[in-house]
Order: C-alpha cells, then sequence, then structure tokens
C-alpha cells in the first residue's frame, strides 16, 4: 500500500480551496494519523498507519 494518502475532491474547487484541503488533511495526518474528511472528499488510497473517517452527511448517515 501507498504511503501517501489520495483524496479525491467531489466538487469544483478553485486552486487555493484546494490547497486549503491539502494543508488541512496534512495537518491532521501530522497531528495524530487519523484524517476527518468532509462530505465532499472521498478518500481513493489510504496508508495502513492512517483511520480515515468522513463526516456525517445531511440525512445523519455516517460514512467511513
Amino acid at each position: 500500500m501507498s504511503d501517501i494518502p489520495v483524496v479525491k475532491v467531489n466538487m469544483f474547487c478553485p486552486s487555493r480551496e484546494l490547497n486549503d484541503i491539502r494543508r488541512y488533511i496534512l495537518s491532521q495526518i501530522e497531528n495524530g494519523k487519523v484524517v476527518v474528511l468532509p462530505t465532499y472528499c472521498d478518500a481513493q488510497i489510504v496508508p495502513n498507519d492512517i483511520e480515515i473517517i468522513r463526516v456525517e452527511d445531511l440525512s445523519g448517515e455516517q460514512r467511513k
């Protein structure tokens, strides 16, 4: 498995916002190996030492 997480953003974002999302994810990895993704992101590749958690969607359904 790769040691680099790959995340797909499922909406149009300007470059500045994509960089903000990237920094947000990298800071979470540095601080604890758990990444909480917004509902508009999907984890494509997850390293073994990182846990990806998705926030609840509007219906309250928790997705992982």
